[in-house]
């Protein structure tokens, strides 16, 4: 079986001389380092003196005196520009990152936030976990440094930088999901009540229409879970592949969506998924919701757990797009698994809608995952080669 990504694939960058961190101090600043586990990009940073986060601006005004903030920036070898990772927020300071997008002449040119996961395992330390890839930092080599302005004065005079001089080098590899964890025999119709976060899902594919809904999701830094029909796969090896390269799930709905399948069904299925695109599925959807105990002990021997939903706007009977947009973002709530398809007929109407729903349940304070994520289980990598 597939060996936890981060066992396998972590960069722990120990030294100066490895290139991933530095001992030297400057100011409030004392170690630093960025490693890489699975796709996940691990920016560690240890302070003089606990750092409060509300303190802190996320989008900060580098040329403003008296703003605060702590930040990693990361500059592609061999080209000028760089973008800042930073930290800050009140709420939400855990759960997202801001990206500040500077040019070669150091101004800046483009804020935003991303989706991030920031730990704090001492008062001194933090560790902020975040993909890569909506970050616009591609498989290369990256020079890095630490910024830091805390003290409320301008910046330029205040800004302290780990190193003290010059950058340091980290190497972010290349990687592929090739499984996931929590397959097994267990039924799930929603994830946890208690968090905004939902998943979106998209049955019958790949088809034709899979392509749109993928550009939906990249254009709106949106994730969601594909379940793919085993005999819709030949021939569309690299549109499921690009499914998981930008960080979406795919799952198992049978080989030829049939009610009620059994074990050789479903790990045929798998078969043929693998084979196209060398990720092993943990999740299976029922065509239907048809689904009994036999069925989800099946799965579970094929090491799928079986994902249902809570939110089902029938879009498969084409109601049109406005009936699609009401009826998901009437019924949606904390941890709602939305039903949509992308395939198996005519698609144009939940492609359609989809942009606004992701506009309002995001304006709602919703985020989305994958199903996986939601249920707190995790995505398995390895490098290539």
């Amino acid at each position: 079986m597939v060996a936890l990504a981060a066992a396998l694939f972590a960069t722990a960058i120990a030294s100066a001389g490895a290139g991933g961190s530095s001992g030297s101090r400057s100011g409030d600043l004392v170690r630093a380092s960025i490693s890489q586990a699975g796709r996940s990009l691990i920016l560690t940073v240890r302070t003089a003196s606990p750092v409060a986060l509300s303190g802190l601006e996320r989008l900060p005004d580098g040329g403003r005196g008296g703003s605060r903030y702590l930040c990693f920036g990361l500059v592609r070898t061999g080209r000028r520009g760089e973008r800042l990772l930073c930290l800050g927020g009140t709420r939400k300071g855990r759960r997202r990152v801001g990206l500040e997008l500077r040019n070669a002449a150091g101004r800046t040119v483009r804020k935003r936030t991303l989706a991030a996961r920031l730990k704090r395992p001492r008062p001194d330390k933090l560790v902020l976990a975040v993909d890569p890839t909506p970050a616009g930092l591609l498989p290369h080599r990256y020079r890095w440094r630490v910024l830091e302005s805390r003290r409320g004065c301008a910046a330029r005079r205040c800004q302290q930088t780990l190193p003290g001089h010059g950058t340091r080098v980290f190497r972010l590899r290349p990687v592929r999901a090739v499984g996931c964890t929590g397959g097994g025999a267990a039924e799930f119709h929603n994830g946890p009540r208690d968090r905004d976060v939902i998943a979106l899902t998209f049955d019958d594919g790949p088809s034709s229409y899979t392509e749109g809904f993928l550009d939906v999701l990249r254009h709106k830094h949106a994730h969601g879970t594909f379940f793919e029909i085993g005999q819709e796969v030949a021939g569309r090896g690299e549109i499921m592949r690009r499914i998981l390269r930008e960080s979406d799930e795919i799952g198992n709905h049978t080989t030829h969506h049939g009610f009620y399948p059994g074990y050789r069904d479903l790990a045929a299925a798998n078969t043929l998924i693998r084979s196209a695109t060398h990720f092993e599925p943990c999740l299976f959807r029922p065509p239907g919701g048809a689904v009994n105990s036999a069925v989800v002990a099946a799965a579970g021997e094929a090491g799928l757990a079986t994902v249902l939903w809570d939110v089902d706007p029938s879009d498969w009977s084409n109601p049109g797009s406005g009936a699609v947009y009401d009826r998901i973002v009437s019924a949606a709530q904390p941890g709602s698994i939305i039903l949509m398809h992308d395939g198996g007929g005519d698609r144009g109407g939940t492609l359609a809608a989809l942009p606004k729903i992701i506009d309002t349940l995001r304006g709602r304070g919703y985020s989305f995952a994958t199903v996986s994520e939601l249920l707190g289980h995790r995505m398995l990598y390895r490098p290539y080669g």
